[in-house]
């Protein structure tokens, strides 16, 4: 290659690292903010269900979002679930992957096996989770376009879970995102009893030490359930949503340090060419002159 071209090449890919270093400087910032934000929605879940199920263990407490709805359910209706499939509610969220990787087939997989014994609902998050449900001819009930910025997603996910859950009587919630924390399976959110999602958090939550009947509870006990649970809710699904995040930005910060570490060896390799070519020149430009010299002393 031209020397010209070689230092052309290595000019252009010395500006591309730069592009891809800053890349992950943001990368990191995004991962430490996200982790941060997980952490206090994980625990505040954790917190809300602690409560809840002291709650309902001291009062003695019926509610469907709460326990099994076998449980809570009247004889008619335990005798309908008998007959009748196991109703469930999905809800798959995608992130757009860089890089050409495939992490989702194996959640696509699981879903398909674990629906086929139960009446499932889906609510789509992304274009990977809108074209899986759509393709598969499942029954889709609301979706959204994935964007970071839409702090509206976990918010309209509460309300619509909530409502769902009463209104088309579910027996479960099921959450599918990709982390390495519940590989190849799915989180589930409702009911409370059998929520999971304390797999995202690596710290044993402790206790409520004051006894809950010691406690004043305003303006009574079933409005003050109801707002736990839409609290509780809330936390699991915005924890959910930022570990799908977070996990996302961790591996593209990955795949940016595989794309700084070839860079870097790019470089060194027209470095080395560069050097080279250098002292092949001072040495070819060294015997130019000594042949110079020597025809000017013959001469």
């Amino acid at each position: 290659m031209h020397f010209k071209k070689i230092e052309q090449k290595k000019s252009s890919l010395e500006n591309i690292y730069t592009r891809v270093n800053n890349d992950k400087n943001i990368l990191l910032i995004d991962i430490m903010k996200l982790n941060k934000k997980l952490k206090f929605y994980v625990d505040n879940a954790l917190a809300n269900k602690s409560l809840i199920t002291n709650l309902r263990q001291s009062y003695n407490i019926r509610n469907d979002f709460i326990q099994n709805k076998s449980l809570t359910n009247t004889f008619i209706n335990k005798i309908f679930k008998f007959f009748g499939k196991k109703r469930e509610l999905w809800v798959y969220l995608t992130e757009e992957q860089k890089h050409s990787t495939d992490s989702y087939s194996r959640y696509e997989k699981m879903i398909l096996e674990n629906i086929k014994k139960t009446q499932a609902d889906f609510i789509a998050i992304g274009d990977r989770a809108i074209e899986f449900i759509k393709s598969n001819k499942l029954n889709l009930i609301k979706s959204f376009k994935q964007n970071h910025k839409n702090v509206n997603i976990a918010k309209e996910l509460t309300f619509l879970i909530k409502y769902l859950y009463v209104d088309e009587a579910y027996d479960s919630v099921r959450f599918v995102i990709n982390t390495n924390k519940n590989f190849k399976n799915a989180f589930t959110i409702l009911p409370l009893e059998n929520f999971d999602v304390d797999q995202l958090s690596n710290e044993i939550k402790q206790p409520i030490l004051k006894p809950v009947k010691k406690y004043e509870i305003y303006p009574n006990l079933e409005q003050f359930i109801d707002s736990e649970i839409n609290i509780f809710l809330s936390n699991a699904i915005h924890s959910l949503i930022i570990e799908s995040y977070f996990y996302n930005a961790k591996n593209n910060l990955i795949s940016t340090n595989q794309i700084i570490k070839q860079l870097d060896e790019d470089i060194l390799k027209l470095n080395k060419k560069i050097i080279k070519f250098k002292r092949e020149k001072e040495i070819e430009d060294i015997v130019m002159f000594f042949r110079k010299k020597r025809g000017a002393d013959n001469e």
